[in-house]
């Protein structure tokens, strides 16, 4: 009996080393930048579980810096749309774009956002993919890591500094200084000398493109395992176009700066999607996404917000890719055909603040009064993009 005491007694003590030391470890590894630990170079500096983990990352990182604007949306915000642009009219700015995400998602994390600290400015990236209803949340989503939920702090806090899956990516924090593949600035955007190295890596634009075109067509769009693309699910009822409303909803309630555009992806992500015969949604979702802004802005008594649209053909999206086998020549403004780079976001940026840009053809606002108008224009310079393309 009394050996038998003495063996508890020392599995409790070897435990609470263990609880102790995990901890301890992870705190000072710090792998998703949550927790206030001093930075060491070579030692936990660069954090490359900050992608892995960045639905949890982002949520903290808001909860840490509180900013009072945010930049939504998908990687395409994350890379290209940058939260110190000089136009930014709020005290602070965080990149709250989360790579894949679908609208539930963003709706979810605005709320968050603004429930931790009332947003007084919001940029919202709204693309194609991000509508529809069987694209899952990702693997990394949780609803117990945002600010709605009553034990978001203390709880969630607590379990991520012991969980085991916290101390395998201290591990990888330790052993990867010198390979981190997506590494984020401190403002959430991510830094835009990571796709150089990536392009190289695919083998120059041109292959990179053609493998972002394969996997929209086959993924991204057409999501597996049903290979459809809806706004509404037949069964449930459950509507994407429902989550955007509530997102405007909020905004227009209290009163936030929000400012739409749909994402300047290259004009070959536009004939991929024409190709997969998916054009006609896609003009119904422009209608949709109008028809939503004016009622609840009529709901509300209030001008619509700005709903700026840089999809489609025009001297920036249209920009010449380098010939297949070419690793050397690097483009001006994409890295592929679905992500522009911060020189294009940062023309967007002044472009929806108010600035003009270069080019009168880039970005168009769209409104109940003008969208049959612009989705006719968009034809026409498809037609005509085709055959620059063929000769």
């Amino acid at each position: 009996m009394k050996n038998s005491k003495n063996y508890i007694k020392e599995l409790l003590i070897l435990i609470v080393i263990f609880v102790i030391s995990s901890a301890s470890f992870n705190w000072i590894m710090n792998p998703y930048g949550i927790f206030n630990s001093p930075e060491i170079e070579k030692i936990n500096q660069l954090k490359p579980e900050f992608f892995t983990h960045l639905r949890l990352a982002k949520a903290w990182a808001v909860y840490k810096h509180k900013p009072d604007g945010i930049i939504l949306g998908s990687s395409r915000s994350e890379f290209g749309l940058d939260p110190n642009h000089s136009e930014w009219n709020t005290q602070s700015v965080y990149n709250l774009g989360l790579s894949g995400a679908n609208m539930y998602e963003v709706l979810r994390y605005f709320q968050h956002a603004h429930t931790i600290k009332p947003q007084k400015q919001v940029i919202l990236g709204v693309d194609f993919f991000m509508f529809n209803i069987f694209a899952s949340n990702h693997a990394d989503f949780d609803e117990s890591n945002l600010a709605m939920n009553p034990k978001f702090y203390s709880a969630n806090k607590l379990f991520t500094l012991i969980s085991i899956d916290t101390i395998w990516s201290s591990i990888k924090t330790l052993l990867k200084q010198t390979e981190v593949k997506f590494s984020y600035l401190s403002n959430g955007q991510l830094h835009w000398t990571n796709y150089i190295r990536t392009v190289r890596k695919q083998g120059g634009h041109t292959q990179f493109f053609l493998l972002t075109e394969e996997e929209h067509m086959n993924n991204t769009w057409l999501n597996k395992p049903r290979k459809q693309y809806s706004f509404v699910h037949p069964k449930t009822g459950e509507s994407t176009l429902k989550y955007f409303c509530r997102f405007l909803e909020i905004a227009y309630r209290d009163d936030v700066d929000l400012r739409l555009l749909i994402s300047p992806s290259h004009a070959r992500l536009w004939e991929a999607l024409y190709s997969v015969g998916l054009w006609p949604q896609f003009e119904q979702w422009k209608r949709e996404m109008v028809r939503i802004n004016a009622e609840q802005a009529n709901k509300y008594g209030k001008t619509p917000f700005p709903l700026w649209d840089f999809s489609g053909y025009n001297s920036f999206t249209t920009e010449k890719v380098p010939l297949l086998g070419d690793t050397n020549t690097e483009m001006k403004w994409y890295w592929e055909a679905s992500h522009y780079n911060k020189i294009l976001g940062d023309l967007v940026l002044y472009r929806i603040f108010g600035e003009h840009t270069t080019a009168n053809d880039f970005g168009k606002l769209l409104e109940s009064k003008n969208i049959e108008q612009q989705l006719a224009k968009i034809r026409i310079e498809q037609q005509d993009y085709r055959v620059s393309v063929d000769h």
